[in-house]
């Protein structure tokens, strides 16, 4: 595996992490490497900061392996921008479940050496690219690591859209909106939505529509090698979402298109790392739940005998 030496750091932008960001600098610092910040870790340390510093394009030339430290957000985000670059990413999670974050704060002076000398586990994950079209004409483009969809906007109404893949109508529906996900975004929203979750290394787009008006729309697989083309039909009120961070407003003839990105994403995780044990730790499969008190709460003596005791009325019409 390879080794690093300059490492991309990319932080939360607000929180109460300068602690923790300047922890990490120290800790990358005492393994030999040399660390670049991003403005928002800039932001965390105190001035002057004596360290190297620019937006994250700027940094990312300089740098072999980024560190975000945030939740799943920062990590989302850090991938988007890293993604023509080539970097892989590793994720401290400093935020709340962290689904692609997967170190916690208090393991990085142990974990955090050991990858950068080297010892890590790659793992690589597909992205979607998506386009808003207006009367032929692209006005938008930009790619994901979870998922890109429609959704309302401020006026809260619900959405009619028709589905096309690969230039055959799928689908016309009413609805909250509609996701289209990857294998790494079937944990976030598209599960929230009722979603399938997908093995990682699923390449496939998963199609799920929000709240729709019909029951029997329901989530659907499709293969990576095809094109999804979302017309906005009607609307009040509406956005192409990309990993719920990057928004743009849509109206009525709009069309959003879909299909798996030629950037990938790279996560580097610890030696041991296994998939099926992350799930089974953020889903919480394995909780036995114990009532603190019983669920059904017992009758005293003296009210079950009046139950007993009481007389049962008769109706007098049979």
């Amino acid at each position: 595996m390879q080794s690093f030496e300059h490492v991309a750091i990319i932080a939360k932008p607000d929180g109460n992490i300068a602690c923790y960001v300047q922890e990490l600098i120290k800790i990358i610092e005492k393994t030999g490497c040399r660390p670049y910040l991003d403005e928002n870790a800039v932001r965390h340390m105190p001035k002057p900061s004596r360290y190297e510093s620019g937006s994250v394009h700027e940094i990312a030339r300089e740098c072999e392996v980024a560190i975000a430290i945030g939740g799943d957000g920062t990590m989302l985000g850090a991938a988007r921008m890293l993604a023509p670059y080539g970097l892989p990413v590793i994720g401290i999670n400093a935020g709340r479940l962290g689904f692609i974050t997967d170190i916690v704060i208090e393991d990085m002076h142990r974990l955090v050496p050991s990858m950068l000398s080297g010892h890590y586990t790659s793992d690589n994950r597909s992205m979607l690219e998506g386009e808003v079209y207006r009367n032929g004409q692209k006005l938008f483009q930009e790619h994901s690591v979870n998922d890109i969809g429609i959704s309302h906007g401020r006026a809260l109404g619900m959405v009619e859209y028709t589905v096309y893949v690969d230039g055959l109508q799928m689908a016309v529906q009413h609805a909250d909106g509609v996701i289209v996900s990857t294998a790494t975004g079937s944990t976030a929203y598209a599960m929230a939505a009722g979603g399938p979750i997908m093995h990682p290394q699923c390449k496939n787009m998963l199609l799920v529509p929000v709240a729709p008006h019909t029951l029997s729309n329901r989530p659907i697989v499709l293969s990576s090698h095809s094109i999804i083309d979302i017309e906005v039909n009607e609307t009040r009120s509406a956005v192409a979402s990309f990993d719920a961070q990057v928004l743009f407003d849509v109206m009525a003839g709009d069309v959003l298109r879909v299909y798996v990105s030629p950037y990938s994403f790279t996560m580097l995780h610890p030696v041991g790392y296994n998939h099926f044990d992350l799930l089974r730790r953020k889903l919480k499969w394995n909780y036995l739940p114990k009532a603190e008190r019983p669920i059904h709460t017992p009758v005293d003596k003296q009210t079950a005998a009046a139950i007993i005791r009481a007389p049962v009325p008769v109706d007098k019409n049979n």
